[in-house]
C-alpha cells in the first residue's frame, strides 16, 4: 500500500503558460517574472526567445516593426493567463496590451483554429456550385429508404425462460384491504382538531 507522500507526489499537478512581450525586455527578465508570479510558486521559466523583427504581429496588431520575446512559465499553484499577463505587466512597469499570456490548451486552440487560415487565392463569391438536389439527403427517397431500414430491423420481445422461473409466482397477489367498521363517532375529537 501506498503512503500518503507518495500519494501527493504522484498527484502533483503543473500549469504550463506561454508568455509573450512585445517590447524590448531589461536583461534580468525571467528572474522579474520569477518574482513576480511568486505567489503561484513558479517551478520554472525560460531565458526567452526573440523573434525577428516583423512588421505585424499576429498576437499584437497593434504594434508595428516589433520583436517579441517568449517565455515559457511552469508554475505548481492554479492561476488564469489574464492574472498572469496584469502582474507582469505590473512588475515589469508595461502597458497592459504589450503582454499576452496563453495557457498551453490555449495554444492548442489557437494551433487548431489557425490551420484552415492559409490563403489558396481563389475566389469563393464567383465560383459555381456544384449542381445538386441532395434528394438522396433529405425528400423523398430518404424517407423512402429510411422507412425500409425500421422495417428491416423490426424484432419482437421473447420471453426468457431461465433458472428462477419456479420461483417468480405466475401472477401477482392483489392485496385487499380490510373493511372499515361502521361505527357512529362518538364525539371524539380528530386528529385535525374537529368534531
Amino acid at each position: 500500500m501506498k503512503s500518503f507522500t507518495e500519494y501527493l507526489v504522484e498527484s502533483k499537478k503543473v500549469y504550463e503558460f506561454k508568455i509573450k512581450i512585445a517590447k524590448d525586455c531589461p536583461k534580468d527578465c525571467s528572474t522579474l517574472i520569477k518574482s513576480a508570479l511568486a505567489e503561484f510558486h513558479v517551478e520554472s521559466c525560460s531565458a526567452g526567445k526573440t523573434t525577428p523583427i516583423q512588421e505585424t504581429q499576429i498576437e499584437f496588431p497593434n504594434h508595428s516593426n516589433v520583436a517579441v520575446t517568449i517565455f515559457d512559465v511552469t508554475t505548481s499553484y492554479p492561476t488564469t493567463s489574464l492574472q498572469i499577463a496584469n502582474m507582469i505587466a505590473e512588475k515589469l512597469r508595461f502597458l497592459k496590451g504589450d503582454v499576452r499570456v496563453r495557457n498551453m490548451k490555449e495554444e492548442e486552440e489557437l494551433a487548431i483554429n489557425s490551420k484552415n487560415s492559409t490563403k489558396s487565392g481563389k475566389s469563393v463569391l464567383t465560383a459555381e456550385y456544384e449542381n445538386s438536389d441532395n434528394q438522396g439527403l433529405v425528400g423523398e427517397k430518404k424517407k423512402e429508404n429510411f422507412l425500409k431500414e425500421l422495417t428491416k430491423t423490426k424484432k419482437e420481445l421473447e420471453q426468457v425462460k431461465g433458472v428462477n422461473d419456479t420461483l417468480l409466482a405466475k401472477k401477482v397477489p392483489v392485496e385487499k384491504q380490510p373493511k372499515q367498521s361502521k361505527t357512529k363517532s362518538t364525539g371524539s375529537k380528530s386528529p385535525i382538531g374537529g368534531r
